[in-house]
């Protein structure tokens, strides 16, 4: 019995032996054998320290007619650069015996979660994963920038001043509210990154001050891309925008870059004899919905660029507002645009000092791929536009006076990739089409500090033209 157990046992022995001879025959072991990769370098976009990113990838290819067994596969620092790896499913940061079989590919995966780096500045960050087949080295660069943020969970500021500088970002969760007696004062270059839905909640005063050179930032806290031709920071509802309470006000927004909101800035009803906002020399871009919805309150703009909203770039309900050389073009596309480009509620007075909508528009362009005015008939109201462009037919009467119709801004970009630049371009119907006038102090410069010039006609809406010099 013994003697009749023994055969069999030899046999598949022998046949594991040679099935192995034959298994080890269909691998190649020539250096001249080496790997493709569909890239070179994985580069991702500037993360914050201790924020993951997105997920990266790239492939592995066997371009021979035999098998390839990768030695081994490592990430040369991981230890230090925070960068992570994970091949087909095992993860890393050393893998060994990978095959990739003949005229096949492996996924490999890449992410990075990058430690505080203890400066103001963004910091590069650097790896790579080393491949060793056949004895041959083959690399992969990795690369990341990581920038230290400081992090505001849910956070309501206490009674007196709190004054964010430039130097590093804020990256805000769960909302920012000044509360009642509160004054947030935001310095030149102030940096502010929103987490998804959170808002800037103004109960007290607002005092954002920044330069043109360093403008106060608010906007999504995403920078990375959704495809590789779209940032995130290109698309609306990213965050949820600015809101400012009833009891709000003095409140000013000078050099300020606002974009990608949902709601934009809501501004909630209040005594019109007091000024609830000013905007002076800023860009408020790209919003879900309205850009700026202002209930039953004073406001005031200047040499601003309002543009890109799925609703209306103006909604006024009752109150009051007064636009000074402001470009207002919505070309918004990432949406069906619901809205007219300037839309008005309470138009009449109805005896009532704050029912009546009193809004005046001078030396502004109001331009866009939709409708002008909702409602369309404003005769009666104390709606005015004075020396103003607009891309639509019409002719001058008690509202509109000295205004260009049917005129084109010609704006540099209204949304080629993904891109928008409200500069008047060469041969632009604003140029020298202002009133003089209306200039002041204020207005002597535009948005970007180009000095207008005296004694002859400005240049409509927030940008001077500036000939270009070859």
């Amino acid at each position: 019995m013994k003697r009749m157990l023994f055969y069999p046992v030899i046999f598949i022995c022998s046949l594991l032996i040679m099935l192995q001879g034959c298994f080890d025959d269909e691998f190649t072991t020539n250096p001249a054998n080496r790997l493709s990769f569909s890239t070179d370098s994985v580069k991702f976009d500037t993360i914050f320290t201790e924020k993951g990113t997105a997920t990266m990838r790239f492939t592995v290819y066997n371009r021979s007619k035999k098998a390839l067994k990768i030695s081994s596969i490592t990430l040369a620092d991981a230890e230090n650069s925070g960068f992570y790896i994970n091949v087909d499913g095992r993860p890393g940061p050393d893998l060994s015996d990978v095959i990739v079989w003949e005229k096949d590919s492996i996924m490999i995966f890449v992410k990075a979660n990058v430690n505080p780096t203890h400066k103001d500045l963004p910091q590069q960050i650097k790896d790579s994963i080393v491949f060793i087949t056949n004895g041959v080295r083959q690399d992969v660069k990795l690369e990341a920038y990581g920038w230290d943020a400081i992090v505001m969970k849910g956070k309501e500021l206490p009674a007196g001043n709190t004054t964010l500088n430039g130097n590093k970002p804020y990256l805000i969760y769960d909302s920012l509210v000044v509360t009642p007696e509160a004054t947030l004062t935001l310095q030149p270059g102030a940096k502010l990154f929103f987490y998804d839905k959170a808002m800037l909640l103004v109960k007290g005063r607002l005092a954002a001050e920044g330069t043109a050179q360093n403008p106060v930032q608010f906007r999504g806290y995403r920078l990375d891309k959704l495809f590789s031709n779209l940032p995130y920071d290109y698309l609306a509802g990213q965050w949820g925008g600015i809101r400012f309470f009833k009891d709000s006000y003095e409140n000013k927004m000078n050099q300020v870059r606002m974009r990608g909101s949902s709601y934009g800035i809501a501004i909630d009803s209040s005594d019109i004899d007091r000024t609830k906002l000013i905007l002076s020399n800023s860009v408020i871009h790209n919003s879900a919905t309205d850009l700026v919805q202002s209930n039953f309150s004073n406001i005031k703009a200047w040499n601003c660029q309002f543009s890109n909203a799925g609703g209306a770039l103006i909604h006024q309900i009752g109150g009051r507002s007064e636009f000074i050389h402001c470009t207002l073009a919505n070309y918004y596309n990432f949406d069906i645009i619901s809205s007219a480009i300037l839309s008005f509620e309470h138009l009449i007075d109805e005896g009532t000092s704050n029912v009546s909508a009193n809004a005046t528009f001078k030396n502004c362009i109001i331009t866009g791929s939709y409708s002008l005015l909702s409602p369309t008939e404003i005769t009666d109201s104390d709606i005015s536009f004075l020396n103003c462009l607009f891309n639509v037919k019409g002719s001058d009467d008690q509202n509109f006076r000295e205004c260009v119709w049917e005129a084109d801004p010609k704006f540099i970009n209204t949304g080629k990739d993904y891109i928008f630049d409200y500069h008047i371009g060469e041969g632009s119907d604003a140029i020298g089409k202002g009133n003089p006038q209306f200039l002041n102090a204020d207005l002597r410069y535009d948005l970007e500090g180009h000095l207008r010039p005296q004694g002859t006609n400005p240049d409509l809406g927030a940008y001077q033209y500036i000939e270009k010099i070859e």
